[in-house]
């Protein structure tokens, strides 16, 4: 009889210890289950937060803006339009390299006037002549930092913008030099439409 009341404790209590040990196992499992999800979220945010801005980026030409031809060849540009074109037609034009066949300059045509178009194929043509001459690298970087309307008369159809760059310029093996330099560009309207008729580069 003591031996089946031993045996009966014995198996109530090794129950409740295993209960126990369940209950302790099932309340660090939830624990260990929340944090991580804590985890996961921000995690799984910043990932939806990427993703949704590279399909914002990259469907941004073709779903997001609507380019009214119409609209922007009616409007007429200002001082700040032309102070803009001018940092971007500087920059470019600022910038070549002997190995790139200073197709800069080529690529800036549709924006100068017939006039500076001659002398934009004679200046390539001389700085070709130039590079058969001279195997050795040459290029130089332009950075535009500020643009500065000196004149912007839109009736008459001239304007002048002096923009400051900073350039970097390479020579063979030599250290690189960098400097700033300013560069004044005139603008005439012609039939409508502003093209740049020089680009002087300042001393």
């Amino acid at each position: 009889m003591d031996d089946r009341k031993r045996l009966g404790i014995f198996i109530i209590g090794s129950a409740l210890i295993i209960m126990i040990v369940i209950a302790v196992f099932m309340y660090i499992f939830n624990q260990k289950q929340k944090a991580a999800n804590q985890a996961v979220i921000p995690a799984q945010t910043e990932v939806d937060a990427n993703k949704l801005r590279e399909e914002a980026l990259s469907n941004k030409p073709e779903t997001q803006y609507a380019f009214d031809a119409a609209a922007e060849a009616n409007r007429t540009l200002n001082s700040e339009d032309l102070r803009k074109m001018a940092l971007s037609f500087a920059e470019r034009f600022g910038s070549y390299s002997n190995q790139a066949d200073y197709g800069n300059i080529e690529d800036l045509k549709i924006f100068m006037t017939p006039k500076m178009q001659d002398w934009a194929d004679d200046y390539v043509a001389n700085l070709r002549q130039q590079g058969k001459d001279n195997a050795a690298y040459y290029g130089i970087t332009s950075v535009a930092i500020s643009g500065e309307v000196n004149q912007f008369d839109d009736k008459a159809g001239a304007a002048e913008i002096l923009v400051t760059t900073q350039r970097r310029e390479m020579a063979g093996t030599s250290e690189a030099k960098v400097f700033s330099q300013n560069i004044l560009i005139v603008f005439e309207k012609i039939k409508g439409e502003w093209k740049a008729s020089s680009a002087t580069w300042q001393k």
